[in-house]
């Protein structure tokens, strides 16, 4: 039962991508690097990013977007936002659900929800 329950934990952390926090910690400042020189219309598309490969980078306002993955294809991505000025609060259009969770520093886990 242990075992089944740590699994369980273990699959949501993983789905949640908390699991990349460990590789992502390791790669802020090489990420942060990124972040300084991502302008309004550099959208990059797969990357690798210190130790975290990523499915896109790009800028959106003062904050710069780091995808990891979707939960379904082109529906709900998640990673991380380096956001160096203020917290970021959910500021998208009424269609969707953006959510911020503090990690350290200017970054925070990020998550869209349509």
């Amino acid at each position: 039962m242990k075992k089944l329950l740590a699994c369980v934990a273990l699959l949501s952390l993983t789905s949640c991508g908390h699991g990349d926090d460990r590789h992502v910690v390791r790669s802020l400042t090489a990420m942060e690097r990124v972040a300084r020189t991502t302008g309004p219309d550099d959208a990059v598309r797969p990357r690798k990013v210190g130790e975290t490969e990523f499915q896109a980078i790009f800028r959106k306002g003062d904050r710069v977007y780091f995808q990891v993955g979707e939960h379904g294809p082109g529906v709900d991505p998640y990673g991380y936002v380096w956001s160096p000025d203020q917290a970021p609060v959910d500021d998208s259009n009424p269609s969707v659900a953006s959510s911020f969770e503090h990690l350290r520093g200017h970054w925070y886990r990020w998550r869209d929800s349509y």
